[in-house]
């Protein structure tokens, strides 16, 4: 049976909105930064992206723990473990003189990147009440959106103007901001009921156990918004790894993070705006257009050697696209889990995100090798979105003629 605590949360939402804001850039500026420190230590570019593997695997493994952690004991007290996470890692790396303590910190944030990002959601979805978690949470990915468009390039400033030391301090900072946040919040918002059910009693008993069945109860009802999301991460993970030198190779930018700024800009406008029409017009509206945006977007990134001015709707388009859909997937997760898995929900959604991200970047790069042309490749996926899409939607509505 679904139990809501309250809406009315508003000023708590406001409260997390300045703590997301400090630990999402956190998270993305050392996402950027720590490859430069490592080839600055001596490391090859092949470390740099290992690295980033061991990182994302360890969130995902540490996600299965998090996440009914957080459902049974309370998101603050996870929430802060992983801010400190955060803080220790920045802390310690100002001593780290060899690569192995750089990535064996690195491990360390990874407790924060599965700690903290889905319990931020559910305590955003707890903010809203039932009906504007659509809102809320297109209003929280808005803030991802917006520290990937200004956390990169102030990270690099930092290093240019104060070294890494300078650096690291104010990382430092910003967790130790981020977490002491978390003490703001209301209880009732963030913390456990005081009715606990024998469900959770007897997962504090057998804490194995209940973590799994909680993870397969999930996946048999939202097996739909699980895969959608795994999708959609396929997108993300091609343009993180490939897109900058595809834009400096066939336009006229000296910068191919450009790119960057305008699909986290298109980010920007759709968190907030799917979001808030998916509490309106339903998620899978939403959702089919965000498939048709990203599918549209692609293409047009495809004809980059043809036209290089397509350079700036097919970014628009993909960041559209890509979060526009995330928000919506991530609402519309919440009202189909109950409200005390929605931590453990989250955890999952990000799971199978990571995984897009990271089956995205390997698989185009194994077909590239194969096919050797960028473009056709990227116009394949272009028109996969596309299908995937009007698919969906005709499916919709057959199933609707049916009935």
């Amino acid at each position: 049976m679904r139990t809501e605590r309250g809406g009315g949360g508003f000023k708590d939402f406001l409260i997390l909105l300045a703590s997301a804001f400090l630990i999402y850039t956190f998270n993305i500026v050392f996402m950027v930064v720590t490859p430069l420190l490592l080839t600055d230590l001596g490391g090859s570019e092949a470390l740099a992206g290992l690295q980033g593997t061991l990182f994302l695997g360890m969130a995902i493994l540490l996600r299965f723990f998090c996440g009914p952690l957080a459902d049974t004991y309370g998101r603050r007290m996870v929430m802060v473990l992983g801010s400190g996470a955060f803080f220790i890692g920045a802390v310690l790396l100002m001593h780290a003189v060899e690569i192995w303590q750089v990535v064996a910190l690195r491990l360390v944030q990874a407790f924060g990147l599965a700690a903290y990002f889905p319990a931020a959601s559910a305590t955003a979805a707890a903010c809203a009440g039932e009906e504007r978690k659509g809102t809320y949470i297109g209003v929280l990915r808005m803030v991802s959106s917006l520290s990937m468009m200004v956390g990169p390039a102030f990270g690099i400033m930092l290093i240019q103007r104060y070294s890494y030391d300078g650096f690291l301090k104010s990382m430092a900072v910003f967790a130790l901001l981020g977490m002491g946040a978390l003490f703001f919040i209301s209880t009732n918002l963030i913390e456990p009921q005081k009715n606990i059910s024998q469900k959770d009693i007897q997962y504090k008993k057998n804490r194995s156990f209940g973590t799994w069945f909680q993870v397969l109860s999930i996946l048999r009802k939202s097996p739909l918004t699980i895969a959608l999301t795994f999708a959609a991460a396929l997108s993300y993970g091609i343009y993180m790894t490939f897109a900058v030198p595809f834009v400096i190779i066939h336009t006229t930018i000296a910068n191919g993070g450009f790119f960057f700024t305008l699909f986290s800009l298109g980010g920007l406008m759709a968190n907030g705006v799917f979001g808030w029409f998916s509490d309106r017009l339903g998620h899978f509206r939403l959702t089919v257009s965000a498939f048709l945006a990203m599918g549209s977007g692609m293409i047009l990134f495809a004809l980059l050697p043809y036209v290089s001015l397509f350079v700036y709707p097919a970014a628009l388009l993909g960041g559209v696209g890509y979060y526009g859909c995330i928000a919506v997937l991530m609402a519309w997760f919440a009202e189909e889990v109950d409200q005390d898995k929605h931590t453990t929900a989250f955890s999952l959604q990000q799971n199978a995100l990571d995984f897009g991200i990271a089956a995205g970047s390997g698989v185009f790069g194994i077909l590239l090798r194969v096919i050797g042309n960028t473009s056709i490749l990227y116009g394949a996926l272009g028109v996969l979105y596309l299908f995937l899409g009007w698919f969906q939607a005709g499916k919709k509505t057959r199933k609707i003629h049916i009935t």
